[in-house]
């Protein structure tokens, strides 16, 4: 519980050092193909956060926007690791998503909320053995300029269907976009 609390606490600071940068820009480009990487921390939830302590991701992204409207398709990549809690070795993850992004509020705000969601596969691999499986996520975050970059905030929840059970975490990331 004190890990989510702490990192809750780090994901706040970060946003709020970003209001003055987010202040002084224009409006969010996000009417054209976007691409965009970030990277962050993996908070490992339930039965795997027993076994796994916090980890890093570092994530890749196309969102593509369907006409005027808000909502993109957008398809992302992830591969992140965690270190078992006990003994050696660490749980490695690689995995992909596919599904639709809203953006929330006018068009022409300097910070743009979204919500996401999608599905997708994901391999997952213990260091004693490995599975790839379907896998769910959804979330949500930001879009915001930081100087003549534009960034953006996100945490989402993945859940991975295991054999036996599910392997469920949060990425929480900070990346960066490009494109029109």
């Amino acid at each position: 519980m004190k890990r989510i609390q702490f990192c809750s606490l780090v994901v706040a600071a970060v946003a709020l050092s970003a209001v003055p940068a987010v202040q002084a820009q224009g409006p969010q480009p996000t009417e054209g193909i976007r691409f965009g990487t970030g990277g962050g921390l993996i908070l490992p939830i339930g039965n795997f956060g027993d076994i796994d302590k916090t980890g890093w991701n570092v994530l890749g992204v196309i969102q593509v926007p369907l006409s005027q409207s808000p909502l993109h398709l957008r398809f992302d990549a992830l591969y992140g690791s965690t270190a078992h809690k006990t003994g050696s070795g660490n749980t490695n993850l690689f995995g992909a998503t596919g599904g639709v992004l809203y953006h929330l509020g006018d068009r022409a705000a300097s910070v743009r909320p979204y919500i996401n969601g999608g599905v997708g596969l994901f391999n997952a691999d213990f260091g004693a053995g490995s599975q790839t499986k379907f896998a769910f996520a959804g979330g949500g975050g930001i879009l915001f300029g930081i100087g003549t970059l534009h960034a953006f905030l996100e945490g989402r929840y993945v859940s991975v269907q295991t054999s036996g059970s599910s392997l469920s975490f949060i990425p929480i990331t900070l990346g960066v976009m490009f494109g029109q």
